[in-house]
């Protein structure tokens, strides 16, 4: 069991607690014991939504951008893959790109037509690709 998710047990089981002992101390202590209950059940809600979003805002992993331009039959990936520059690597295969990096970074990109390889480069965290559509090599080979 992970952390988050044992987090969030513990969290849920204090929340109903909480509201256990707002139904006693209701059933106890008449109107006190309502005011009471009140109040415990506003907390108990109170810091379970605090803890979620906490937990939601760790969660949360960097969006990496990634720009695809397509021009004639030339296609540039221009991507934020995370360092160092020793674990970053890529493979195209087909219609799609496949980046890995620092950090068990991965991500899979999706190309509009199969391509292959003409150049790329890595600087400063960012990597581009310069691509050539299959079909116009294809093509080339055939009148040529």
């Amino acid at each position: 069991m992970s952390t988050r998710s044992s987090l969030s047990l513990v969290v849920l089981l204090l929340v109903l607690g909480l509201l256990g002992l707002a139904v006693l101390a209701r059933l106890q202590r008449g109107l006190l014991g309502l005011i009471l209950a009140g109040i415990l059940v506003i907390l108990g809600f109170y810091w379970f939504r605090e803890i979620k979003r906490a937990l939601e805002g760790s969660k949360q992993l960097k969006r990496y951008p990634v720009e695809v331009h397509e021009e004639d039959s030339l296609i540039s990936v221009t991507a934020e893959v995370p360092g160092p520059e020793s674990e970053v690597s890529f493979e195209v295969l087909e219609n799609k790109v496949f980046l890995r990096g620092g950090g068990g970074f991965r991500r899979k990109i999706k190309l509009p037509c199969r391509v292959r390889l003409l150049e790329s480069s890595y600087v400063n965290g960012i990597l581009h690709l310069k691509l050539v559509k299959a079909d116009v090599i294809k093509s080339r080979e055939m009148s040529g």
